[in-house]
């Protein structure tokens, strides 16, 4: 009885403070803000060209969030109720007071400066913190509450005015804009009125360049001008257009040359009867003039390279007194203390002695040394000989520390296994090994995971993992006679020679894999990757394989499962090659871009090409190998539409297929392709999904066996927005997953293989909702996805689910949770 009176009180007590966050927020504002009222949303009508979204964007007011769009403001009245206990005044006296004592302390070590960055990293935290305690209040009012957004006339005339220069910017130069406040209840909405009018159409084009070899570049470089035209004026496409120009000629010799030096002569004096009431025409003329610094149109030239190598930072300079300096076509290379190949550093000098100075081309020279990770900083600066023309280049560079040590250790959480597994890291990196700026990497991995048996039974066991790899990184196409190298210096080429071993305990079996392997990659823009492996050697051993399990294996064989091949004696050899385009942007908010990525693989090809290779390899590791023959390709297609600044509509096509033409006529296990899971269809469990409308294969315990498939096709469809700020951003998405995987071979079942005639019907379709954090650095996700139709049943079963079971997996639909890192796509 107790406790029954005490859950009680802890309910109405929840329902007291919810009805006091509710009515605080309701209540009126105090009597010196009687008059005020929430600022409603704002709605955009009349504009038919111009979207509202570009216009929203010059709104920088947002109402509060209302509660289910009732007229309950519930982050406002955490808000106030923090505002309860909060004082300004006490705050601001302890910013004076932390300042106070950080002079105090400043002067008593201002002879020792290693004290003196240690109390002012110290005392720069402290006072971030309180100034930020009384810039946006306490905890409830600045993490849990939302400061009230108040109508004020003056901020809603401002945003129409900013409307109206903004539809001028971009060719409405008769529009208008006007508003009309709309009140309900104690909040305004806010209604914007555009007339757009007649939009104003550039008819012409001409280029104004007062000197002759200018002229020629840009004529000669005028193929996708930002200014064309029979296009509507925009504001942005003359500043575009600048930009371009300026781009253009600095590349070309033109070090002085700014966008200042660009100006514009808008005619808008045209008429035509024919077209007036339709648009405004006006032509446009781009004057282009040489700044003073640039004499009778000179281009600058580089009269000569120096690269030089610095002591590490903090070093005096009295020990690196004797430096040594070696002159390599054409370019000086001075080093003070670590030497690099001036034959590897010359691939990586775009900036040549004798050329036209190009401003892409240093920030090239730049980007490249950067990315051989050899170097803390890269500086470039030049000086003028005394014609004024010449230019001396100057690239100094720091290195980095010759020897890293990196570990890292943390929890394995994967689905399905019910209880996570510690892991740990240690990576070692030796750079600049050979003096060529290679890199040394070495990998020791090691982890423990509590994991359910194959068997099903109810057990935990516990499976360790030890893992080595290592490789050796050198920043250059290693190819014979050099080849392609100067063609490909600038991508950023790469070849990478990788040996790992892998060893997995299991109490079913124990596990090796030992792996050799050759990369070649390249990087021809910031967009497009390219990989190609010429060698890819695994040798696949399982041992101590536990009788019961062995039976587990040959029963699924039986029923047409290929697992058995995962725990034979393995060769593995294939070749593949990688393509990768992605214009999203690595930091900032999601843009309008696509990726694209395609993998095509040959196993076996060097055994078509030197069929003998077998029986050497078969003396070198013994007998009873298996060796696998197969082509596979894999396509992935992911397209991102910006919503606004928090929202974005995201689509994704993934296919692939493998085919097998070897003696086994199967292909490696690692090489099928499966559907379910956090990345995939997140209704059904990884890799439990088909093959085709095959029902899901189980043991006679009741476990769910993973179903691989030799042809795959699945389709994502998701909405992402905002949701709330708690020390991070929380995120929500709305998702649509449909696809499968099915069997090619003809010895394959009816309910397995690929069949046009029964496609439709074997498609599986889910739904569902995620949860994401968003630290900025990482990001946890949670998807929970129900079944729509499920090509095992053949018939929809979203009404199956039953709310009392919802994460019972017998069931034939249940809310099923996917755990992962980062967005599925």
């Amino acid at each position: 009885m107790t406790a029954l009176n005490i859950h009680s009180k802890i309910t109405y007590s929840w329902y007291f403070f919810l009805i006091l966050v509710g009515l605080s927020s309701c209540a009126r504002k105090p009597a010196s803000q009687s008059k005020s009222y929430y600022l409603g949303n704002s709605s955009i009508k009349g504009n038919q060209i111009i979207n509202d979204s570009e216009l929203e964007a010059l709104i920088p007011q947002k109402p509060n969030r209302r509660l289910l769009g009732l007229p309950f403001f519930p982050y406002v009245g955490l808000y106030r109720f923090g505002e309860l206990f909060y004082n300004r005044e006490e705050k601001q006296r302890k910013v004076i007071e932390i300042t106070q004592k950080y002079q105090n302390e400043s002067r008593l070590n201002e002879n020792s400066p290693r004290k003196l960055e240690k109390i002012q990293r110290r005392y720069a935290k402290k006072l971030e913190k309180a100034q930020t305690r009384v810039d946006q209040g306490n905890f409830w009012m600045r993490v849990l509450g939302e400061a009230p957004v108040y109508f004020v006339a003056a901020e809603v005339a401002l945003n129409a005015e900013k409307m109206q220069k903004y539809l001028y910017n971009n060719g409405f130069f008769e529009a208008a804009v006007s508003y009309k406040p709309d009140t309900i209840f104690d909040r305004i909405r806010v209604n914007y009125y555009v007339t757009e009018k007649r939009p104003t159409m550039i008819r012409d084009v001409e280029y104004q360049v007062r000197n002759l070899t200018a002229d020629s570049i840009i004529n000669s470089n005028n193929k996708n001008p930002a200014l064309q035209a029979r296009k509507r004026y925009d504001g942005d496409a003359f500043e575009e257009e600048r930009i371009r120009i300026e781009t253009l000629l600095r590349n070309q010799g033109y070090l002085g040359f700014s966008r200042q030096n660009i100006s514009y002569l808008i005619n808008d004096t045209l008429t035509n009867a024919a077209t007036d009431t339709f648009f405004k025409s006006v032509d446009v003329k781009v004057r282009v003039d040489m700044p003073g610094t640039i004499k009778n149109g000179e281009r600058y030239k580089i009269n000569s390279v120096h690269f030089e190598v610095l002591p590490p930072s903090g070093s005096p300079d009295s020990l690196y007194a004797r430096k040594d300096t070696v002159n390599f076509r054409g370019i000086n290379y001075t080093f003070s203390d670590k030497r690099f190949a001036t034959r590897i550093l010359d691939s990586k000098m775009q900036v040549r002695p004798g050329a036209i100075y190009s401003q892409q081309k240093e920030r090239d020279t730049q980007q490249q040394l950067s990315l051989t990770d050899q170097f803390r900083f890269v500086n470039y600066s030049y000086t003028l000989d005394s014609t004024g023309h010449g230019i001396n280049s100057y690239f100094k560079v720091i290195p980095l520390e010759k020897y890293q040590i990196s570990t890292d250790v943390g929890l394995n959480v994967i689905q399905l296994q019910g209880a996570p597994g510690p892991f740990a890291n240690l990576s070692y990196k030796i750079r600049n090994v050979f003096n060529g700026l290679e890199n040394f990497e070495a990998n020791l991995r090691g982890g423990i995971e509590l994991v359910p048996g194959f068997l099903g039974n109810s057990s935990i066991y516990r499976s360790e993992e030890i893992g080595l790899n290592t490789s050796l990184i050198f920043p250059r196409l290693l190819t014979p006679a050099n080849m392609l190298q100067k063609q490909t210096a600038s991508f950023n080429p790469r070849t990478q020679v990788g040996l790992g071993y892998n060893y997995v305990n299991r109490p079913e079996y124990t596990r090796t894999n030992v792996k050799v392997a050759m990369t070649y990659s390249w990087q021809p823009t910031n967009k497009t990757l390219f990989n190609l492996s010429l060698v890819d050697l695994n040798i696949l051993n399982t041992q101590n394989i536990r009788s019961d399990f062995q039976s587990l294996l040959d029963e699924l064989r039986d029923q047409g499962n290929n697992l058995f091949n995962s725990f034979q004696r393995s060769f593995v050899s294939d070749i593949n090659f990688n393509f990768t385009y992605n214009t999203n942007a690595l930091i900032g908010p999601q843009k309008n871009a696509h990726y694209f990525r395609v993998a095509l693989e040959s196993g076996g090809t060097s055994l078509n090409i030197l069929p003998k290779q077998e029986n050497l390899i078969k003396n070198v590791f013994g007998d009873g190998l298996q060796f696998y023959k197969y082509v596979r390709w894999n396509a992935d297609y992911r397209r991102y539409w910006p919503a606004g600044r928090r929202s974005a509509f995201v689509a994704r096509i993934n296919s692939g297929a493998v085919y097998s033409y070897g003696d086994s006529k199967v292909p490696p296990y690692e090489k099928y392709f499966f559907a379910g899971g956090s990345n995939s269809l997140r209704a059904w469990l990884p890799r439990r999904l088909g093959p085709g409308s095959a029902a899901p294969r189980r043991t006679d315990t009741g476990l769910t066996i993973e179903s691989p498939g030799e042809f795959l096709l699945e389709g994502n469809l998701e909405w992402r927005g905002f949701l709330a700020k708690f020390f991070g951003d929380i995120n929500y998405a709305l998702f649509i997953d449909a696809g499968n995987v099915w069997n090619l071979g003809s010895t394959s079942t009816e309910s397995q293989k690929f069949e046009p005639n029964k496609f439709f019907r074997e498609i599986a379709v889910g739904t569902g909702f995620g949860i994401r954090y968003d630290l900025s650095f990482f990001i946890l996700r949670f998807d929970f996805g129900i079944k729509v139709y499920d090509p095992a049943l053949q018939r929809f079963v979203l009404d199956e689910l039953e709310f009392n079971k919802l994460f019972k997996r017998t069931q034939s639909n249940f809310l099923n949770v996917n755990l992962g890192v980062g967005y599925p796509f």
